[in-house]
């Protein structure tokens, strides 16, 4: 069941997942309850009616192939040809951006990876502290680049304390040279600017750092 009560409402996320268009959120008006309790509850039975499938398939039916890296409701589809071949870990994704969140770790279960989310930096330290993590993927702005480098430095020292190779990337829709320089000073594996393609090219990066 989708819960109704923890969604992070964002107007492009909502018109590209509920598939709602001038309905959602015009000027001056925020969007019903109802419509988003329908389109909802539309998910839901579209879910229950494709578990009752699988659970009656005919003998000898084969379902389709899982895509070898991603393939997700976002129109993004990762496989071989792309050079990607991800090993299965741990990865932390940080972003105060519920919808940022939820894409990645989208994309990296279908990419066998283990993934654990968060959306403030006390939480992200706290979880990174009880957990042993392959790799960080943390926005910069969270919500304010002063918070972002401070979580950044923290991650580092944790991670040198616990003797565990994590290796932390940044990702940030700011392309300024400072904060790009500022985070591989403090740490950063890598920094990923959100622009056009950037997840495709967070894949690339992550695939290079095996």
């Amino acid at each position: 069941m989708v819960d109704k009560l923890n969604i992070d409402l964002d107007e492009a996320f909502l018109k590209k997942f509920f598939g709602l268009t001038e309905r959602v959120l015009p000027e001056g008006q925020e969007i019903t309850l109802s419509m988003l309790r329908r389109q909802l509850d539309e998910i839901d039975s579209a879910l229950g009616s494709a578990k009752l499938a699988a659970q009656t398939e005919k003998p000898g039916y084969t379902p389709p192939s899982r895509p070898s890296l991603a393939e997700n409701s976002f129109g993004e589809t990762y496989t071989d040809e792309d050079g990607f071949n991800l090993p299965k870990k741990t990865i932390l994704i940080i972003d105060d951006l519920g919808v940022i969140t939820y894409q990645l770790s989208v994309l990296f279960k279908q990419a066998s990876y283990e993934v654990i989310t968060s959306k403030e930096i006390y939480d992200a330290i706290e979880k990174f502290k009880k957990q042993s993590f392959d790799l960080v993927i943390m926005d910069l702005f969270i919500p304010t680049e002063r918070e972002g480098f401070i979580l950044l430095e923290e991650l580092k020292k944790i991670s040198l304390a616990k003797q565990k190779q994590t290796k932390i990337g940044v990702m940030s829709a700011s392309g300024r040279k400072e904060h790009k320089q500022s985070c591989k000073m403090k740490g950063a594996e890598f920094y990923v600017e959100k622009i056009d393609d950037w997840k495709k090219e967070l894949f690339g990066i992550i695939n290079q750092l095996k």
